[in-house]
């Protein structure tokens, strides 16, 4: 008691404990003077569960241990009140078989060789750890063979006065946009190849016919992009005609939601009132759609409606849209002169 120790820091201490010194833990004077021994086994039969709790690494073992050669130790010292129980490291005894396989003797790169921690074999493992690693799940190899099933090709075609303005790249992005199918311009076919599973080619066909079919009277890649991909936050749509003959006059009308269409014809109650002698009593309807964005004519009289040199479908059978820089003609150009507007159409 009282004495002082070489190392230890310069003080008295009182009782048969001292403090830890240098990370020794707390013993009596007596043990604490040596450490305590490195190994301490019950018995010869005794095996570690060598992998739990020990870290994952292949590194050598300790030299040979006979613990039936080695003299009995003596046992532990009491642990004083709160302080933290030595634990002997875990060994493996040469003999025993080991618990995981050495996952770096697996990619042929192990260093330690038969001084490995770890099982070389599934021979050198623990008969209870050797029904995981040789019973594995069963797998199958993946067959790709299927993809291809339910795809189908088919070859949409367009008029030959479209063939320059509808088959472009930029038709193509947005056809692919939409439907999702592989697409292929052939202009020479004055076609489009379209790849996909049936519901995608039925769209694709469904969305190429509206914009021929509004391409009929004029094309341009801003008419296609709003065929195709429609704004829909467009509150109101600005219409001002220009006047191309004499005797008309220019008019403009905004649309809106609740106010969405205008009538021009000889009747008072049109919009626009226009005499002609071809001119019917209501003989079109322009009208504002903000679910499609977009401005479109309807023909409702009886000689007929003309936009940029063609007619509209006769008796408001369709409607068809209405662009920037159309010309709308009130009657056939062919036979008379041009009687009618020059469009300008404002989106907002």
């Amino acid at each position: 008691q009282g004495q002082q120790v070489l190392g230890a820091p310069q003080a008295q201490w009182q009782g048969d404990w001292m403090p830890p010194v240098n990370g020794w833990q707390q013993q009596s004077f007596e043990s604490w003077q040596q450490p305590p021994p490195a190994h301490h086994f019950d018995s010869g039969d005794w095996q570690p569960s060598f992998g739990f709790g020990a870290p994952h690494a292949s590194g050598p073992s300790e030299p040979a241990f006979d613990a039936r050669a080695a003299p009995a130790p003596a046992p532990p010292a009491p642990t004083p009140p709160g302080a933290v129980p030595v634990v002997p490291p875990q060994r493996f005894l040469p003999g025993t078989r080991k618990r995981k396989l050495c996952v770096h003797h697996a990619n042929g790169n192990c260093r330690y060789g038969a001084e490995c921690n770890f099982a070389h074999g599934v021979e050198d493992l623990a008969e209870d750890c050797q029904e995981a690693v040789t019973q594995k799940p069963k797998t199958e190899r993946m067959d790709f063979s299927g993809l291809e099933a339910g795809r189908l090709t088919k070859n949409l075609t367009v008029p030959q006065d479209q063939v320059d303005s509808v088959l472009t790249a930029a038709t193509r992005a947005l056809l692919v946009e939409v439907t999702g199918a592989e697409i292929e311009v052939l202009k020479v076919k004055r076609a489009l190849e379209v790849t996909g599973t049936a519901a995608q080619l039925e769209k694709a066909e469904k969305a190429l016919q509206r914009v021929v079919a509004h391409c009929n009277w004029g094309a341009n890649d801003a008419k296609i992009r709003s065929i195709l991909r429609p704004r829909v936050d467009y509150k109101s749509a600005r219409v001002r005609l220009a006047s191309m003959a004499p005797g008309l006059k220019d008019f403009n009308r905004t649309l809106t939601a609740d106010k969405a269409t205008f009538s021009i014809g000889t009747d008072a109650t049109c919009a626009l009132k226009v005499k002609g002698p071809l001119v019917s009593r209501s003989h079109a309807v322009v009208e504002f759609q903000p679910e499609k964005g977009s401005v479109y004519i309807v023909d409702t009289s009886t000689n007929g409606t003309f936009l940029n040199g063609k007619r509209l479908p006769p008796k408001a059978s369709a409607k068809v849209m209405l662009s920037h820089g159309d010309e709308l003609l009130l009657q056939d150009p062919t036979h008379a002169a041009e009687f009618g507007y020059m469009v300008n159409v404002e989106l907002s």
